[in-house]
């Protein structure tokens, strides 16, 4: 285990948020957060990123509470290269400039390293976005709708960068509304509706106890009335 929720909750002042939430995430799993607009997905990743305090409930950490962190969208600074972005952010956290073209050539923007962000795509500081939250040492790494602006060659390349973390022991927790990508990779799920956890277990256990084929058919079984 590397985190532990324990009647985790943040209520906002427009009355929406997260209702205290019991889960865990294990070492060295996949977990898929999902969800529709307003269920409570990013708030939940506010929290475990400490960007908000929580109102009520705690986050026991079992592992160091580091994080790399890729959000939904950064507004890198037009002016500045790919390279220097990296460097920038390298240097905060004490990740060699090898490591940081190493991730720039996975991410397939090393020959456009020292192009200004601004002759970007969408889809190219997409993947900007997750090679720098590939940099560091922290054991949970969160992805926040990382598909966003990614073609299909990238959502496979995203797929097999999320497995080798598993498979070097990383514990990964990715937001989504794709579900059938979430059931392509995950361990585990968690489906927040309306700031409920109304799903939360192994994915392969909860279709069989719920007898549904796949995720699609889960979370609409959890969110009908």
């Amino acid at each position: 285990m590397i985190v532990e929720a324990q009647g985790l909750a943040q209520q906002y002042a427009n009355g929406r948020g997260l209702q205290p939430v019991d889960f865990t995430l294990q070492q060295g799993t996949i977990t898929a957060l999902a969800g529709g607009n307003g269920a409570g997905k990013s708030t939940l990743i506010r929290l475990l990123t400490a960007q908000d305090q929580q109102s009520a409930g705690q986050l026991v950490w079992h592992a160091s509470s580091e994080v790399r962190y890729m959000p939904d969208d950064v507004d890198f600074p037009t002016t500045l290269t790919a390279a220097e972005i990296m460097e920038l952010l390298g240097s905060l956290k004490k990740v060699s400039l090898a490591e940081q073209h190493a991730l720039l050539q996975r991410v397939g923007l090393y020959e456009v390293r020292k192009q200004k962000v601004q002759q970007f795509s969408k889809g190219m500081r997409q993947r900007l976005n997750l090679a720098q939250s590939l940099m560091g040492k922290g054991q949970l790494l969160i992805l926040d709708e990382p598909t966003n602006g990614l073609d299909p060659y990238w959502i496979a390349k995203l797929k097999e960068m999320m497995v080798a973390e598993r498979e070097r022991g990383c514990t990964v927790l990715f937001s989504t509304h794709l579900l059938s990508f979430a059931e392509e990779l995950a361990d585990d799920v968690l489906i927040l509706h309306e700031g409920k956890l109304v799903a939360n277990g192994a994915l392969h256990t909860l279709l069989q106890q719920h007898h549904t084929a796949n995720l699609e058919q889960l979370w609409l079984q959890q969110i009908t009335p």
